[in-house]
């Protein structure tokens, strides 16, 4: 939510950009989840005693846009639509 596509600022010379670039890079959702909060929850009684598992909330943006390299950071996924 907080991600904002910007203008990338040229450290070179050259052709200027054609695309925006977001302003905060991608991570993967394995490392979101690592720093997240878990939370035991059951949700119902089974034939060998409750139903439970480990959840955790995390809000994510899906990269599925086109690729595009910012940087010295690789390649970056861009938000899709």
């Amino acid at each position: 939510v907080d991600v904002k596509l910007i203008w990338p600022i040229t450290k070179v010379r050259g052709k200027p950009r054609k695309h925006h670039v977001p302003d905060i890079l991608s991570i993967a959702a394995e490392h979101m989840l690592a720093s997240a909060k878990w939370k035991a929850v059951s949700w119902r009684s089974g034939t060998k005693g409750r139903l439970k598992a480990r959840f955790a909330a995390v809000r994510v943006r899906t990269a599925d846009g086109p690729p595009q390299r910012i940087w010295d950071k690789g390649q970056q996924h861009l938000p899709g639509d």
